[in-house]
């Protein structure tokens, strides 16, 4: 009966463990056509890949609210990167949009969605939190008024 408790337990306690996968490296082009590797990012701490569109209401609002935290915790070495999935049609409005509400955070360009893609992106607006040492802790599908608490209590369980 003991014996039966035990694996039980043992049962309980790895099924709630959460494993935490590695992210999958790449290399795209900002809006100046400048090359950024998140592996280079990565030296400096955790990053924050926020894919959004600018159809996408709530990708926008999300971007307003981590615009906030990365100005808040970039200087700890926290990155937040907007990896945009617009497509060749309206890629123009993307410049434009950044630029008129003054963002400064990285900017990259995934038109085709592969990067989207390889991290089993489903919709927008879609967050993959990585930290440090390349293991993805948090992954977010959606944007709700309120989220931008969890998110920064994320960051700083990640800051060193």
């Amino acid at each position: 009966m003991r014996k039966y408790f035990l694996i039980l337990f043992i049962t309980l306690i790895v099924s709630n463990y959460s494993f935490a996968q590695n992210y999958t490296d790449f290399t795209l082009s900002d809006l100046e056509g400048n090359e950024v590797k998140i592996s280079e990012l990565l030296k400096s701490g955790p990053v924050w890949l926020g894919f959004w569109a600018t159809w996408c209401t709530p990708c926008k609002e999300e971007m307003k609210y981590m615009n906030q935290l990365w100005n808040k915790y970039k200087d700890k070495g926290f990155t937040y990167v907007a990896v945009n999935n617009d497509d060749q049609k309206s890629l123009s409005k993307v410049k434009s949009y950044i630029g008129a509400n003054g963002y400064e955070f990285p900017v990259v360009l995934d038109a085709d969605q592969k990067v989207f893609e390889s991290y089993q992106g489903n919709g927008h607006p879609f967050s993959v939190f990585i930290s440090q040492d390349g293991k993805i802790v948090a992954q977010h599908l959606g944007y709700v008024s309120g989220d931008e608490k969890k998110f920064e209590e994320e960051i700083i369980g990640q800051l060193k």
